[in-house]
């Protein structure tokens, strides 16, 4: 009866941490957005093809954002931020 018990509590926080994390990373999504804004106006002498692959990483991570793909929002504004330094 105590390991029902103690599997039980387990999942509940797991379903709860899982429900939390969420939100808590939609929220550093917009701040990325911007990082990648800033880091595109400050390198002025970026080729045109790797400013058009920042920029549609960027893109691509913006939609991702608002499909509700945090991760996958999170990864592309990586990668744009990567290359746009």
């Amino acid at each position: 009866m105590f390991t029902r018990m103690l599997m039980a509590r387990i999942l509940i926080a797991g379903a709860v941490v899982a429900l939390l994390a969420g939100p808590a990373l939609a929220g550093s999504c917009p701040m990325d957005m911007q990082k990648v804004d800033a880091a595109l106006a400050k390198n002025t002498g970026l080729s045109a093809d790797k400013k058009a692959q920042v920029m549609k990483l960027r893109a691509e991570g913006e939609a991702d954002h608002k499909a509700g793909k945090h991760a996958d929002s999170m990864k592309k504004l990586a990668d744009a931020l990567k290359l746009a330094q």
